[in-house]
């Protein structure tokens, strides 16, 4: 998506990132919306909301690069929001902020790509820490990727990766797009550089990640589980020879910096 562009004078800011606020706490939008300082972390509010039906009515005619919205809203949640507007294509980047933490709001959260997810009362540092991290993401979105442009059957088993990554496997996306599992291995590689496993095993850790860093800490069982493995052993397992540190130490890393 775009940026727009404009000059300002905070931190040499070269781009300022839109962003959509969902919320139904009138106190709490207009709070979010008027006077927490965007513009010192490179976003300008656009629209806000109070429902998920004005919010999808505007997302039908409007771009945004980020939406940032509670879960229980007037209408249907903010999780059905998110299923809806990545369900049209070309999708922002979603953050949730919401008093509820339960496990299950989280793992559907993290299924749907979500990129942070911040527990009400959110403070002031842990809004800059997911929105330092969002820009971050956003700024990156024009580095070089796999070249899977010119094959739409890579294209489509990446979707797949993206989308359903704790349960898919190369004999589930092969089969989704009625092709042989080795076809599928054989064309992946070829187009991306590196084989099924290798992607899907990237996609699970970006998110174990994400997990790590938020707001909420998961238990490593919570985190093994959302994405997909049997047990919080293997998932540390693999986490640390993926990164060379415990999820742990990781974490501690983290919230040092």
């Amino acid at each position: 998506m775009k940026a727009l562009t404009t000059v300002s004078f905070f931190d040499n800011i070269e781009s300022v990132y839109s962003l959509m606020i969902v919320e139904d706490e009138v106190e709490l939008l207009e709070s979010l919306s008027l006077y927490f300082p965007w513009e010192k972390l490179g976003f300008e509010v656009v629209q806000s909301c109070q429902n998920g039906n004005s919010a999808l009515g505007y997302l039908e005619k409007e771009r945004v690069d980020v939406l940032l919205t509670d879960i229980r809203l007037p209408f249907f949640s903010g999780l059905d929001l998110i299923e809806q507007v990545k369900a049209k294509g070309d999708p922002p980047l979603f953050c949730i902020m919401s008093a509820y933490s339960d496990f299950e709001s989280a793992k559907k959260a993290i299924q749907l790509g979500v990129e942070d997810y911040l527990v009400k009362p959110a403070s002031l540092q842990d809004i800059e820490t997911a929105f330092s991290r969002i820009k971050g993401k956003l700024q990156g979105r024009g580095a070089p990727v796999p070249d899977i442009t010119d094959n739409p059957v890579v294209r489509e088993a990446i979707g797949i990766i993206n989308r359903d990554f704790a349960t898919c496997t190369l004999q589930s996306v092969a089969s989704d797009l009625a092709i042989s599992d080795a076809y599928l291995s054989r064309l992946f590689k070829d187009k991306t550089g590196m084989n099924f496993q290798e992607y899907l095993l990237e996609r699970k850790m970006e998110h174990a990640v994400r997990l790590l860093s938020s707001t909420v800490e998961y238990r490593n069982s919570e985190i093994a589980k959302a994405l997909g493995y049997q047990d919080a052993q293997n998932f540390c397992r693999i986490f640390k020879k993926t990164y060379g540190l415990s999820p742990q130490q990781y974490r501690k890393e983290v919230l040092r910096k």
